[in-house]
């Protein structure tokens, strides 16, 4: 999985705090590492020339042993002789023992050894020559170590320290990623239809020019879209008007029935060419509620009774019984109506005039997933990712079935427009397949409007269902709707 900005700016502030503590740490101990050894062979030499001093003015025997018991009860110092046969492990920090060993050397003047363990007893080990006798001088580690060790209150700090350098880097993230996680955040709600709220033109010059380009991007757009509804209004007007007129006049000419038939064919084909110009850009109905699924597919299917009833089409339902999805019904029987036409115009099985249509409603995650399956001739691998674009026909079809391109294009944008998706492909079999996954609504987030227009592929799908498509997509030629009283 692939770190966010954000985690990968913590990531990096945290790894450079944590390379200027370590390069900190080693210089501290580089620079305080000759001092504490000085100071040590200093404490060292001068216990053991006054253990030499004491040693050598006195016999051995009773009076030296009461001597060095006194003088372990009183400065914590243990004096024992040194054997050939003493097993002996150096200092392990062999910088920190050099550098004892050569301070000692110059002040006793003679060559001392620093050792953590004799013959398998832990302790601080020094060694010393009074004449030519040789002996152990034995303190408590810690007098070497407590300057560089840490205590609980040095630990504290440190981790106090840490915590803070964490938060630190915390804050510095948040403070350099807010402003594109806000500008992210308003381009997801661009790609969907909704207007974006007005990104602060303030801060560092780059962020503030960008916000500001992209505030005069969403201005323009928002002003393209009002100026489109105003044309397609009055295109919608001023084509049906006579539209409307003209198929009157046929019907009441004296021209041959089939003549009749024919031109008002045409005209209906003109009609439902401008319904889904005026259907692709309008709105998303505000109204959400819990629909059930099954009572839709119903009702939509009544519709078509004359063409199933005439043996023309077939519908084979499995939707989950009881299986609802919170949005909008006119939403739904949109996107129904168009792949419905779709497959009624171009998915004829082969060798009859029937289309067979296999509908599967289940739920998925938050939402729900329609998979539509005709038996058709399906399309050319190559040709499926422009089954969806606004517009895009097949070549071999303009002649043969009028269109305007946009049948699945708008069942495309509808299902974004609930951050769903569609996927297309040809099915196993033979026959396309088209799934939509449609999001439940949150009543109070339904955008007022429907307010920039699609300059992209309108196919979009969810992580989750891009990753179950086996085949490439590419496009087919999409449909106009039924009319607009099945549109919606």
């Amino acid at each position: 999985m692939r770190l966010s900005l954000f985690w990968r700016t913590f990531a990096l502030i945290s790894l450079l705090l944590a390379i200027s503590l370590g390069a900190w740490y080693q210089l501290y101990r580089a620079f305080e590492q000759p001092p504490q050894a000085s100071r040590f062979a200093w404490e060292m030499a001068s216990a053991i020339n006054l253990a030499r001093t004491a040693l050598s003015h006195v016999e051995p025997g009773p009076q030296r042993e009461a001597l060095l018991k006194d003088f372990a009860s009183n400065r914590g110092l243990r004096v024992y002789p040194l054997k050939d046969n003493d097993r002996i492990e150096r200092w392990p920090d062999r910088k920190m023992g050099a550098e004892v060993e050569g301070q000692l050397a110059r002040r006793l003047g003679h060559p001392a050894m620093l050792a953590s363990r004799v013959n398998g007893v832990f302790a601080l080990w020094v060694s010393f020559d009074i004449g030519s006798e040789r002996y152990w001088l034995i303190a408590e580690p810690e007098r070497l170590e407590a300057p560089t060790g840490s205590s609980w209150t040095e630990m504290a700090a440190s981790a106090i320290g840490i915590l803070l350098a964490t938060i630190g880097g915390l804050l510095i993230s948040r403070l350099v990623n807010r402003p594109l996680a806000n500008l992210a955040r308003s381009i997801d709600r661009l790609s969907r239809g909704e207007p974006p709220p007005r990104l602060p033109e303030t801060g560092p010059p780059e962020i503030a020019m960008l916000n500001r380009r992209f505030n005069e991007l969403a201005g323009e757009l928002q002003a393209m879209d009002a100026d489109r509804a105003i044309v397609l209004a009055g295109v919608s007007h001023d084509v049906r008007t006579p539209l409307t007129r003209l198929r009157l006049e046929v019907e009441m000419s004296a021209l041959p029935e089939a003549a009749q038939a024919s031109m008002i064919e045409e005209i209906e084909r003109i009609d439902s060419i401008v319904h889904q110009f005026v259907e692709f850009a309008s709105p998303l109905e505000r109204t959400v509620e819990v629909v059930d699924i099954n009572d839709v597919f119903s009702q939509f299917l009544r519709l078509y009774s004359r063409e199933r009833a005439a043996g023309l089409l077939s519908v084979f339902k499995r939707v989950e019984h009881g299986l609802s999805w919170q949005g909008n019904p006119v939403l739904l029987e949109r996107i129904l109506s168009n792949v419905f036409e779709n497959a009624i115009k171009y998915a004829a099985t082969p060798g009859e005039r029937n289309v067979r249509i296999d509908i599967i409603g289940r739920r998925h995650e938050k939402g729900v997933e329609l998979i539509f399956r005709d038996h058709g001739p399906g399309v050319p691998e190559a040709s499926l990712n422009r089954l969806a674009r606004p517009f895009a026909r097949l070549d071999t079809e303009r002649s043969a079935i009028g269109g305007s391109g946009l049948g699945l294009a708008i069942v495309a944008r509808l299902a974004r427009r609930t951050r769903g998706g569609m996927i297309i492909e040809n099915a196993s079999g033979g026959g396309l397949k088209i799934r939509v996954v449609l999001r439940d609504l949150d009543s109070a987030k339904v955008a007022a409007r429907e307010t920039f227009v699609d300059t992209l592929d309108p196919v979009s799908a969810p992580a989750e269902l891009m990753q179950a498509q086996q085949s490439t997509r590419n496009g087919r030629r999409s449909r106009p709707s039924r009319s607009s009283s099945l549109s919606g």
